[in-house]
């Protein structure tokens, strides 16, 4: 046999050849160098015996030490806050808010109602007056009165009870304008009836009763003023905004332990819902004292930075040690080609194996030569080479595009539409002439049972796997025997729901036919293709995405499959446009980034608008590839700024904008920066694309020219 005819052998033997320049690298050394840190980095990403909360409980490194923390303030901050919301800590102690309150923490100061009756007032998010009693007897009965009086006819509200009670004065159930109100408490110390079930008329006789007098009597006094305000839109309409203002200037009454932690989990729900700024507006408005909203803000902000940060960077980042060089990036796509040459029996030319190592994408270019037992297309060819290399970009979290432009210099055709004949050589020189033909009829013989069983096995295997036969061939020689199938999945959408891949298959058919023709391969080697003639999604589903290019630009450039988060997004096609011009974005402006990126970051996290908290800055350092710690701190300054911004000016800064209108211009801003960030993402897009696709065009007519 001639140096075509067999494969090109070991991936290690075959690479180690390859020549320097723009191709592989040359020494073997060098060579032997090189492996040893693919082979590190692949076991790090594969199995890392460090890795922590995989293979040990042990924290490795900085961000591991962060998810601990993170981890660690979760449980104090939450149950800190579950153990005073249930009473089992310091349920009536008012020490804490008594201490702070009238120091730099919290200017005004709170009066000690401890064992006398207060009420709680505040105006929620939707405008309604809440009233709630506290420190009344659990057991007495009890009767709360609301009275609104704007010089008409006083307008009364009431409850029933025992123990505390609740009131609302719901905004839409009143006419607009200024009303005194005034509330009033009546307790019957030894009487335990349960009152509920009055109504308003019967508990206003009840309390207003000379023979029914109450034990306790406790009343005060507030203002309150409704009105709605109408704003101007963008487009010419007005749009109405209902205001109910609460004017009390009496001092608040110091919270105690369990009522702060009861409003805990208020302010954090408020949060969650609607940001940070509900949370504050809400907490405000039922005089929450500033120091526990900022404290309750920033556990939460602790909590998900440090624990969802990272897992996020674990996930999405790579460490410097694991980006690959330019060296290592072509000897790990060298030895993905041989080894794939080695399964497909050709011979790549490395000599003339080009790759281009850029910023945005990752090009090859890769001429080859068929063997003898060449029986895969061109387009086999490329679609394999394709396959390994992106499952080597998956191991080793690369997520750049990859583009290969293949090319088979033989003039010898690799598809040979319903071959079955029997071939003995490519040469008819090298056959000698002889009188005796027994053994050529004798291997014919042999060929025609081997032909007959090969398609008896094949009509199994159809079965099988319920696929049509597109065609089923064999051929034979000295030293191998070649088997070829198309098929054609039966089910329908099979795109969608034919799950097994054409690897899987081939591989199914490759052990089949050892086992069925057994003694008729006799020893020869067993080369076996199987080819889907129609396109399904598990065949396509090691690119994780596939960017295509236009008519002036043509090219396909795709991206290796990850899974988790970071893949799904990648893989979406909207977010993985928006990530990757981004990407390319911060590759461009990678310097000004570095200088600017921290207090640029820290001034995001840190503006008192929505969708500006800690998690989302932190996605944007990560996207922009700052250092951890960087990122880190960055969130940690503006979410600690943001929270005691919030706490401490949030209602005057609301105030302020609804008292000149200032508010109008919001939902402007808003559409406007909305239309501007579209615009920009639209032309990163565009310019990536041409960049990507014009440069690859360039790079692959350069190599076929040389």
């Amino acid at each position: 046999m001639s140096s075509d005819d067999g494969p090109p052998g070991s991936p290690e033997a075959s690479f180690t050849d390859i020549g320097g320049g723009t191709g592989v690298s040359g020494g073997e050394t060098d060579d032997d160098r090189v492996d040893l840190e693919l082979k590190r980095i692949r076991d790090r990403r594969i199995n890392p015996e460090n890795s922590f909360m995989v293979n040990t409980i042990i924290p490795q490194t900085f961000d591991d030490y962060t998810l601990v923390f993170g981890l660690v303030a979760g449980a104090v901050f939450f149950g800190s806050v579950l153990l005073t919301s249930s009473g089992l800590l310091f349920e009536d102690s008012i020490t804490l808010d008594d201490t702070v309150s009238g120091t730099f923490l919290d200017p005004s100061d709170c009066i000690d109602m401890t064992g006398e009756i207060w009420f709680e007032i505040g105006v929620d998010q939707d405008q309604d007056l809440h009233v709630h009693s506290q420190n009344a007897p659990t057991s007495a009965s009890s009767i709360m009165l609301l009275t609104l009086s704007n010089g008409s006819e006083p307008i009364v509200l009431g409850v029933g009870g025992m123990g505390d009670l609740s009131l609302t004065v719901d905004y839409d159930s009143i006419a607009e304008g200024g009303y005194d109100v005034t509330i009033e408490m009546f307790i019957w110390t030894d009487d335990s009836t349960d009152l509920s079930n009055l109504t308003v008329h019967e508990l206003t006789s009840l309390a207003r009763s000379s023979e029914a007098s109450s034990d306790i009597h406790v009343s005060k006094e507030i203002a309150i003023l409704l009105e709605s305000r109408e704003t101007s839109s963008l487009w010419g309409s007005t749009e109405t905004h209902k205001k109910m203002e609460k004017f009390d200037d009496s001092p608040r009454a110091c919270w105690t332990v369990q009522q702060l932690g009861g409003w805990g989990w208020v302010l954090m729900g408020a949060e969650w819902v609607g940001g940070r700024e509900t949370a504050m507006l809400t907490g405000g408005s039922f005089l929450v004292p500033p120091w526990y909203m900022a404290i309750v803000s920033l556990g939460m902000s602790i909590f998900f930075l440090c624990v969802q940060y990272p897992l996020m960077h674990r996930l999405y980042h790579r460490d410097a040690d694991d980006l690959l060089s330019s060296e290592q990036m072509r000897r790990l796509i060298g030895k993905t080609v041989a080894s794939a040459s080695e399964r497909l029996h050709i011979r790549p030319d490395y000599d003339s194996m080009l790759i281009q190592d850029r910023a945005i994408s990752v090009d090859v270019y890769l001429t080859y030569r068929t063997t003898r037992r060449t029986i895969v297309s061109p387009i086999d060819v490329k679609a394999t080479i394709i396959k390994d290399i992106l499952s080597e970009f998956s191991i080793f979290g690369e997520m750049r595009p990859l583009q290969i432009k293949t090319v088979c210099t033989d003039s010898r055709p690799t598809e040979v539409p319903g071959w079955h004949a029997y071939q003995f050589t490519t040469d008819s020189a090298d056959v000698p002439m002889a009188e005796d033909y027994s053994d050529f009829f004798a291997r014919m013989g042999r060929f025609g049972n081997l032909e007959e069983a090969f398609h008896e096995s094949m009509a199994r295997w159809f079965k099988k796997h319920d696929v049509a036969d597109y065609g089923a061939a064999i051929m034979a020689d000295e030293d191998a025997v070649f088997a070829r199938v198309i098929y054609r999945p039966v089910i329908r959408f099979a795109y969608f729901l034919f799950k097994p891949t054409y690897e899987h298959l081939q591989r199914d058919l490759r052990q089949q036919l050892q086992s069925d023709l057994g003694g008729l391969i006799d020893g020869r080697t067993l080369v076996v293709s199987a080819r889907n003639e129609k396109s399904t999604i598990a065949d396509r589903a090691v690119a994780g995405r596939v960017e295509q290019g236009t008519a002036e630009l043509a090219g396909e450039a795709m991206v290796a499959r990850r899974g988790g988060i970071p893949g799904a997004l990648l893989q979406n096609p909207f977010m993985g446009d928006i990530l990757s011009s981004v990407e390319y974005v911060a590759h461009k402006n990678r310097s000004r980034i570095d200088r600017y990126g921290f207090w640029g970051l820290i001034v995001f996290v840190w503006i008192p608008f929505m969708a500006s908290g800690v998690l989302v800055g932190a996605m944007l350092g990560l996207v922009a590839r700052m250092r951890f710690r960087r990122v880190l701190a960055a969130c940690f300054i503006g979410g600690t700024a943001a929270s005691v911004t919030w706490a401490y000016t949030a209602r005057g800064i609301i105030e302020f904008m609804e008292r000149y209108h200032a508010e109008a211009f919001i939902p402007f801003v808003i559409l406007l920066a909305i239309a501007f960030t579209w615009l920009k993402i639209r032309d990163n897009k565009r310019y990536r694309r041409e960049e990507l696709f014009r440069d690859s065009m360039a790079f692959f007519a350069g190599a076929a020219e040389s």
